[in-house]
């Protein structure tokens, strides 16, 4: 599924959040694993959310990683960093947009 060159981020959250939650608000589908890693999908693409040490629900850091790019059809010509970046962006504003 994920390979080198997939492209990944580790973000610092200012304060603890709960990333299921944050998903819900946002819209956005995700499928929890276990109790450190959920599977997201947005815009087709299918992201990898790791929490260690902490809890998906109890959060202060996040790896993210974009194992499977969006569909062409549906990427509107974003790169996989680029959606990774946007997909990131919904945990730094908290989707209180």
């Amino acid at each position: 599924m994920s390979d080198s060159a997939s492209p990944s981020a580790s973000i610092s959250l200012s304060e603890t959040t709960d990333v299921p939650a944050v998903l819900t608000r946002a819209g956005i589908d995700y499928v929890s694993v276990h109790d450190q890693r959920l599977l997201a999908i947005y815009r087709t693409g299918i992201f990898n959310v790791v929490t260690e040490p902490e809890s998906v629900s109890n959060a202060h850091t996040l790896e993210i990683e974009c194992w499977e790019a969006p569909l062409p059809s549906r990427a509107d010509g974003s790169s996989s960093q680029e959606l990774l970046d946007d997909f990131a962006a919904v945990f730094e504003r908290g989707d209180k947009s």
